[in-house]
């Protein structure tokens, strides 16, 4: 990946001079966020990655990273990812009894439930991913049986951490609010530093790695489904636009590319996974693009709509929360107490 983007934006970096990433410490035994970002910077910076490259790895669990983080919900009581719930129950209860009776109708002294069975596509991904060939688990459903699967899981993420949510759907929202400046002020905006150097300059290609929860949450927040229904949990709707598989496979990404058209102006281009996606209700740029003010406004009010971040996640009256800092400042202001240091 880092490869493919160092090709992909040749002007962004200046060979052996500084590069920052930020990624989700997610816990203190489990790397697997800051070791992608540290494999993410091999790959983009080459040999000297160890040398020039630095991953600022945040604690998103430590109260003075509230809404400063790049998994915001970790410091939310009010936060929860029900897994789709009552939607997902219902969906499961149609689509996998037929497929246990089939399976089962195979065995001899072995009978299969339909939690047994819900399991054996991760089986088929994740051992397809880690030994790099195809799984014979993958063999066992039918073409339209793994299309319900794919369907199961939209239903999960669009009703647990996605557009069928009240709260969810709004916690990257300081995140990308803080992101959007960043394309506003521009590739060459300096700004204060905690350091000794006493100014930060980020680079051009801004690189942030976190957990398929949050990846789900932010393209809630991004606009590009917003005209989207509410999926349906008793059969598969044609045509639809969401679909997880398209968001958070084993390897997800939602870029942002800042266009600038001279003469026209400053424009927004979303992409999950190298497609292009319009936002919904702003597509009027070249490539179906948003005009970068147009879209930092649509942003904000979302933001607006959404309320004091504080509030919504009821830690309000909280003593160990900070007072007025529910924002992001991570992606311009680095040393913060909340952070440490990894090298690639």
């Amino acid at each position: 990946m880092g490869v493919n983007y160092r090709w992909a934006y040749p002007s962004f970096y200046t060979e052996n001079t500084p590069f920052t990433l930020w990624a989700n410490k997610y816990s203190t035994t489990v790397f697997r966020v800051v070791d992608s970002a540290r494999l993410f910077a091999r790959g983009y910076l080459g040999p000297n990655a160890t040398s020039v490259g630095k991953v600022y790895s945040i604690d998103s669990k430590d109260p003075r990273s509230i809404a400063n983080s790049l998994a915001p919900s970790d410091l939310c009581p009010n936060y929860s990812d029900n897994s789709g719930g009552v939607n997902a129950t219902t969906w499961a209860n149609i689509y996998l009894p037929p497929i246990v009776k089939r399976i089962n109708a195979l065995l001899h002294g072995l009978q299969f439930n339909s939690s047994d069975v819900n399991i054996f596509p991760y089986l088929c991904g994740f051992e397809t991913q880690i030994t790099g060939h195809r799984s014979p688990w993958c063999d066992i459903f039918t073409e339209e049986e793994i299309l319900q699967y794919e369907y199961a899981q939209d239903i999960r993420y669009w009703y647990g951490t996605g557009l069928g949510t009240d709260l969810e759907k709004n916690m990257m929202l300081p995140f990308l609010t803080a992101l959007v400046q960043r394309f506003v002020d521009g590739p060459n905006a300096t700004y204060p530093s905690n350091s000794s150097s006493g100014s930060f300059q980020p680079n051009p290609l801004i690189a942030t790695f976190t957990n398929d929860g949050q990846i789900n949450q932010l393209a809630a927040a991004i606009g590009v489904f917003d005209n989207e229904p509410q999926l349906p949990a008793t059969h598969i709707p044609r045509d639809r636009l969401f679909r997880a598989s398209c968001i958070s496979p084993m390897r997800g990404t939602i870029g942002f590319e800042r266009l600038d058209c001279g003469r026209r102006g400053l424009f927004m281009r979303i992409k999950l996974n190298d497609a292009v996606y319009p936002v919904a209700n702003c597509q009027d740029g070249p490539g179906r693009s948003c005009k970068l003010g147009d879209y930092q406004e649509l942003v904000k009010e979302k933001m607006e709509r959404f309320g004091d971040f504080e509030v919504a996640c009821g830690v309000a009256n909280s003593s160990v929360v900070p007072v007025g800092r529910e924002r992001t400042t991570f992606l311009t202001e680095v040393g913060l107490p909340f952070e440490e240091v990894v090298v690639p």
